[in-house]
C-alpha cells in the first residue's frame, strides 16, 4: 500500500483503515510512503505491526493499491509490471498538478482500476479517461464510523461567546479557513470560531484576528483525532468553506454527530447534501453570504436542530463496511482479471 506521507489528513486516516481492514482480511501487507518523511500515522502503521519500506520493489508483490494523485508517476510505472488500484482523492487541485505534469497522464491509462471518491470527480479527469474501457472507473466515497460513546464535548473549554462555530481540516489557501473568521468578524451573532488543522497558512486579514483575538478565534494545530472530534461535538454550527473537495470527510463525521452544517456549494456534495434540506451552501468566496447564514441559523435553534438530525441521515449510508466491502470486490475483479 502506497500512501502519500504520514501526516494526519481524511485521506491518510481512510487509508489506515483500509490497512487495517484489509489485514483482517488474510492479506500480508507492506506500507511504502510516496513522500519519506516521519509522522504520526507512521506511529499508527508501527503500531499495528505492518512493514514500511522506503521503496517499492515489484517482484515481491501481487497488487499495489495507491493514494492521491501523486501516486500517478507510480501507476505509470507500476503498471507494465503489477496491477495497482489507483484511489484519486482530488478534484480540481488534482488537475492542475496533472496539467503542470503530462508524463503523468499515463497512469490513467496504465493502472489496473482508477478509484474516485464522488461522481464530480469523473467530470474533472475526464481528458485523460474518456477513451479507457469505463468498467476500470469506480466511485467509491471512503466510510466514516463515529464512536459517539468516545467524544465529549465537556473535554473542550467552555464557549466565550453564545455560539461556536468550527472547522476540522488543514489550515491552507483550499480550505479557506480565512473566510470563515472573517465571516464571524462580520456576523452580528455572538460567534466564537475554532479551526482545526495541519496549519500551512490562513490569508493575513485573518491571521491578524487570530492574533488579536485568540480566545474569540482558535486556530488549533496538532488536536489528535479525539480531541478534534470533541471540538465538532462542541459545535453549534460546522463549516467548511473549501474552493475543493472530493468528499470532505469532515463534513461526514459532523453530520454524523447531528452538527447543522455550512458548506459552499461544491460538486461533490451532489446527491448528498442539499441546500434548505440537510444543509446551507454558500457560494466559495462569499462571506458576506457567509456571515448571513451564520446569523439565520443563530437566530433559530430549531432550524440548527432540524438540519443537524437531516444530515445525519445523510450521511448514515456511507460507512467503513460499505467502502470496504465495496473494496473487496473490486481486488477480487483486478485479480481475476489480471489471471486471464
Amino acid at each position: 500500500m502506497v500512501s502519500h506521507e504520514f501526516t494526519i489528513t481524511g485521506t491518510s486516516v481512510a487509508f489506515h483503515r483500509l490497512s487495517r481492514h484489509l489485514r483482517s482480511q488474510g492479506h500480508a501487507l507492506t506500507i511504502v510512503p510516496l513522500v519519506g518523511t516521519d509522522g504520526p500515522m507512521k506511529e499508527r502503521y508501527i503500531a499495528d505491526g505492518l512493514p514500511i519500506e522506503p521503496r517499492l520493489v515489484t517482484t515481491d508483490y501481487d497488487l499495489v493499491i495507491g493514494t492521491t494523485i501523486c501516486a500517478a508517476p507510480l501507476a505509470a510505472h507500476i503498471g507494465a509490471h503489477l496491477p495497482m488500484i489507483w484511489l484519486i482523492n482530488e478534484a480540481e487541485v488534482g488537475l492542475s498538478l496533472v496539467l503542470k505534469n503530462p508524463a503523468w497522464i499515463a497512469g490513467f491509462h496504465r493502472a489496473a482500476a482508477i478509484v474516485y471518491n464522488m461522481v464530480s470527480q469523473r467530470d474533472v479527469y475526464r481528458s485523460f479517461t474518456y477513451a479507457l474501457p469505463q468498467d476500470k472507473l469506480h466511485v467509491m466515497p471512503y466510510g466514516v464510523d463515529i464512536d459517539r460513546e468516545t467524544i465529549d464535548p465537556r473535554r473542550v473549554p467552555a464557549r466565550q461567546c453564545a455560539l461556536r462555530v468550527v472547522q476540522l481540516g488543514t489550515i491552507e489557501t483550499r480550505k479557506r479557513p480565512g473566510d470563515l473568521v472573517l465571516a464571524v468578524q462580520a456576523c452580528p451573532a455572538d460567534y466564537e470560531c475554532a479551526v482545526i488543522g495541519k496549519f500551512f497558512g490562513i490569508r493575513p486579514e485573518a491571521q491578524a484576528l487570530t492574533e488579536a483575538q485568540p480566545e474569540r478565534y482558535r486556530l488549533l494545530c496538532g488536536l489528535g483525532d479525539q480531541a478534534a472530534m470533541d471540538w465538532v461535538a462542541s459545535a453549534d454550527v460546522f463549516c467548511l468553506a473549501s474552493a475543493s473537495e472530493t468528499q470532505g470527510l469532515a463534513v461526514y463525521e459532523a453530520a454524523l454527530l447531528e452538527r447543522p452544517l455550512l458548506l459552499t456549494d461544491l460538486p461533490c456534495y451532489e446527491g448528498v447534501f442539499r441546500h434548505g434540506r440537510n444543509c446551507v451552501m454558500v457560494p466559495v468566496g462569499d462571506i458576506e453570504m457567509m456571515a448571513a447564514s451564520l446569523a439565520m441559523l443563530a437566530a433559530s435553534p430549531n432550524l440548527r436542530t432540524r438540519l443537524g438530525a437531516a444530515a445525519r441521515l445523510a450521511a448514515l449510508p456511507y460507512s467503513n463496511d460499505r467502502f470496504h466491502a465495496d473494496f473487496d470486490r473490486l481486488i477480487a475483479d483486478v485479480m481475476r482479471r489480471r489471471r486471464r
